[in-house]
């Protein structure tokens, strides 16, 4: 029998998968009514242990197929180690049951973009690839498992990678590093040795990290994607023009090192000699760049309403996705332009890390959420900040202290959950609420 641990969408799609493979199962979380079981209406009672963990269990249990959502030193897991038991993730058996060409994409911040986009470039290159783009992104990947498809693109948590332990791919991307989630992962050393992870069992490593810390990656073949299109700055300069902000040609020099890898891997070329030999496939990857939808909630610009810019950041999460958004700001706007509403909860980060020189684009701050008062005890001596009650009242201070030519800017650098159900529908309050919708 195999045991389920914790029932949201990855947990349906364990079971989903099981099923498919008559194979027994339990299922176990610490909710009452997890939402994964609101499909499945036939589970038999015997088969369910809710609203507690119980260790007992595990005498009957050959393998537990944990959720990215339950916590790594959850007694069921710290109990199933000592007794030896297989511990698995739904990536790592994806990994090892697919037969599709293997991308996986992680980092603090861009991996959902980075993966639409290396899927939108792929599919307007090599039309002849079926890509599936799933993880993080959206669908569970064992819900893809059974479709045909010749490319997997995977967006993979922290929470996916403090799990896993063979994780098999062909290319592994780690965009970025920085402090999030420290109230589940303890500290930045621990958070970034968990998301070193993902370039552990691959062909080739793509990053954006200048200092990967892990000792048993030295001997891997990794690439610093920024480095390695480097000889391209001109070209991608000339296509895109001022279009995207700068944090998102980060994340379009990514995608475009994820496909230049796939087609020397297709043709068996140095990557080097790739560069010089396929300037009209890069010329044509640039071009489909423009095609490219880009997200919601990510640096989203909705428009201009009574002289006032509006951005919608509210996929920002972290302090990193603060700063590049800052960063991005200043360039697009100039300095002491930027009306900032930020807070929530900040899952353990450290605002005083923040430097001054980092803050140059802001003319205000409005924090609300659970964490304001902390927020404002670690920033306000270097920056002037005001509270707010909510997202409604930020909104209506900040036309007190707004002049035409400035630009509001959502990108509240902490999870959403305190006040919304997630980041998007705070995102979609702050459309509503500044008439964008």
């Amino acid at each position: 029998m195999h045991l389920i641990l914790g029932f949201g969408a990855t947990g349906a799609s364990f079971l989903r998968y099981l099923k498919i493979k008559d194979i027994p199962f339990f299922i176990m979380d610490s909710r009452l009514e997890p939402p994964g079981l609101l499909e499945f209406k036939e589970i038999d009672k015997k088969n369910l242990c809710l609203g507690r963990f119980d260790t007992s269990i595990l005498k009957k249990v050959k393998k537990i197929l944990v959720s990215p959502g339950i916590e790594f030193e959850n007694k069921i897991l710290v109990e199933a180690r000592r007794l030896g038991k297989e511990i698995l993730t739904d990536i790592e058996i994806f990994l090892k049951e697919s037969k599709s060409t293997k991308v996986l994409v992680s980092g603090t911040n861009g991996k959902t973009t980075v993966v639409a986009l290396a899927g939108h470039l792929i599919s307007k290159v090599f039309k002849e690839e079926k890509i599936i783009c799933c993880g993080n992104i959206g669908r569970p990947v064992l819900d893809v498992l059974t479709e045909e498809h010749s490319l997997s693109i995977i967006e993979v948590s922290s929470f996916h990678l403090e799990h896993s332990n063979n994780l098999l791919s062909d290319v592994a991307v780690l965009l970025n590093i920085d402090q999030d989630h420290l109230d589940r992962h303890h500290s930045i050393d621990n958070y970034r040795k968990i998301k070193e992870k993902i370039l552990q069992g691959c062909n080739i490593g793509l990053t954006g990290v200048n200092n990967i810390k892990s000792k048993d990656l030295r001997q891997k073949k990794i690439i610093n994607f920024i480095d390695f299109l480097d000889p391209l700055n001109k070209d991608i300069d000339r296509s895109l023009g001022n279009e995207w902000p700068y944090h998102e040609i980060i994340n379009i020099k990514a995608a475009l090192s994820i496909l230049l890898v796939l087609q020397a891997i297709k043709k068996k070329e140095n990557l080097n000699d790739l560069i010089k030999a396929e300037s009209n496939l890069i010329k044509k990857s640039l071009d489909s760049v423009k095609s490219f939808k880009r997200l919601q909630h990510r640096f989203e610009i909705l428009g201009i309403k009574n002289g006032l810019t509006y951005i919608n950041d509210s996929k920002s999460t972290n302090i990193s996705s603060l700063l590049t958004a800052l960063n991005s700001t200043q360039k697009l706007y100039g300095k002491e332009k930027t009306l900032l509403i930020c807070g929530g909860d900040t899952k353990g980060q450290d605002f005083s890390m923040i430097q001054t020189s980092s803050l140059k684009s802001i003319k205000k701050i409005f924090i609300f959420g659970k964490d304001k008062e902390k927020i404002m005890k670690e920033i306000g001596i270097k920056v002037d900040c005001i509270l707010s009650e909510d997202l409604e009242d930020a909104l209506q201070k900040l036309k007190n202290f707004s002049s035409q030519g400035d630009v509001v800017l959502l990108s509240p650098s902490c999870s959403s959950t305190d006040m919304f159900s997630d980041y998007k529908e705070r995102g979609n309050k702050f459309r509503q609420l500044s008439g964008f919708v």
